[in-house]
């Protein structure tokens, strides 16, 4: 590499982004209107005192726009309406999604009928061509396109330009998949490929995107000549034990 373009490299801008994870305190992690989670057809168990599993919680708590994927709303509803329900401090009748899409072969007539009467809009996206997580993802796509060019608040401002904190790292939204881990290998390895293609849509780019469950997290983070810091606390971690 010449002179002239380790020159032109130094000089180029970094854009320094900072990930809160969900568990941290509402004082790093309070804007929740620009935060999505999608569930995905996989079990959310109980806790042996019968709440709800701490990981999913928080991260219920800590946004705004809930989609679940097609069977994701069978594993919602046995959760927290069903006969193996949650005793927990989110009142049940709360938690209802904003959303239930996909090829809808997966969601229990049962469900489907309780969604329903709740108001829920269940669509039905038939192209076999994409995952359900995929049509989940165009729908969370759809829901921050419209955040950055309706809303005036500052939230919606920082997604669409960028917005630094007084620390100078680039603020973002916010997507969440919950599930996708523990099953076979490769629909464990098709849903982390199916974060890394979406991360690269114009929509996201500003889009904090991860996967987590009760036991591992995964976290989609941009190439250079973008700095990543990462802020991480696990539900069980004593409030200012966070690590960077």
């Amino acid at each position: 590499m010449s002179d002239q373009a380790s020159q032109e490299e130094r000089r180029t801008p970094i854009t320094r982004r900072r990930y809160y994870s969900p568990f941290l305190s509402p004082l790093h992690n309070s804007n929740t209107n620009s935060a999505a989670l999608i569930i995905l057809n996989t079990p959310i168990k109980s806790t042996a005192n019968r709440s709800l599993p701490d990981v999913f919680r928080v991260l219920w708590k800590s946004t705004s726009f809930h989609v679940c994927a097609d069977g994701g709303a069978n594993r919602l509803y046995d959760a927290t309406i069903g006969p193996s329900s949650s005793d927990d401090d989110i009142e049940n009748d709360a938690l209802i999604p904003d959303l239930i899409t996909g090829d809808l072969d997966s969601i229990r007539p049962d469900v489907r009928s309780y969604y329903e009467k709740k108001g829920v809009p269940i669509v039905c996206v038939e192209d076999q061509n994409y995952h359900d997580l995929d049509k989940s993802l165009m729908a969370v796509e759809k829901w921050i396109e419209k955040l950055t060019t309706t809303s005036s608040s500052s939230s919606s401002s920082s997604l669409s330009n960028g917005d630094n904190d007084s620390n100078g790292f680039n603020q973002s939204s916010q997507a969440f998949i919950y599930g996708g881990f523990g099953g076979r290998f490769d629909q464990e390895m098709a849903c982390i490929n199916t974060l890394y293609s979406w991360g690269q849509k114009e929509a996201f780019q500003q889009t904090q995107m991860s996967i987590f469950d009760e036991e591992t997290g995964v976290i989609l983070l941009p190439e250079a000549p973008i700095s990543n810091e990462i802020l991480i606390r696990f539900p069980d971690v004593e409030e200012g034990d966070d690590n960077e």
